[in-house]
């Protein structure tokens, strides 16, 4: 008897199509705010948040590694703000990208996280006043472009003028 080895693992031509990078191109709220302080609320908060690109979500491996581990990168934006800048009493706000990684496994069309919660380290006027993030479902595959996910995350609204926890449905694009 003769057998024919391909050293492609099955596994990985499932979800090999979906490996690489992704922006987002929807961030959506459960409720409206106004997180730039523009005076205009909104539940579509791609308008409100200035840290978006082309590299929101990574997922590896992909052809440019050599490491075979299966990673999930997100980049949130997290909150930068203070309320010390004598020009906006109000309020001074800009958005960071913060990283998290997990490994992950793929089944149904969905990219299962090992890790579903993370604190994103940040500080108020030079006080720490960390937050945490909430991962609340799967990273779903729409078609073969698109993934979405949601998330909890508190940001700051200066319409009430207080953070607010925010239920999050992130649509990613791949590019």
């Amino acid at each position: 008897m003769i057998f024919g080895c391909d050293d492609k693992d099955p596994i990985n031509d499932e979800f090999e199509q979906y490996t690489g990078n992704y922006k987002t191109i929807s961030f959506k709220s459960n409720i409206a705010v106004d997180l730039n302080n523009d005076k205009v609320t909104s539940k579509e908060l791609i308008n409100e948040i200035n840290s978006f690109d082309f590299n929101d979500l990574e997922i590896r491996p992909h052809e440019n590694q050599l490491n075979s581990t299966k990673l999930i990168s997100f980049f949130f934006p997290k909150t930068w703000i203070s309320f010390q800048y004598p020009g906006s009493p109000e309020g001074w706000v800009e958005f960071l990208d913060y990283g998290f990684s997990t490994t992950y496994q793929f089944k149904d069309n969905s990219f299962s996280l090992m890790e579903n919660s993370f604190v994103e380290e940040s500080y108020i006027n030079n006080v720490e006043s960390n937050k945490e993030v909430k991962i609340n479902s799967d990273l779903t595959v729409i078609d073969d472009k698109h993934l979405k996910i949601s998330i909890s995350k508190e940001y700051y609204d200066f319409n009430t003028s207080n953070w607010v926890m925010l239920d999050l449905e992130i649509l990613y694009e791949k590019y």
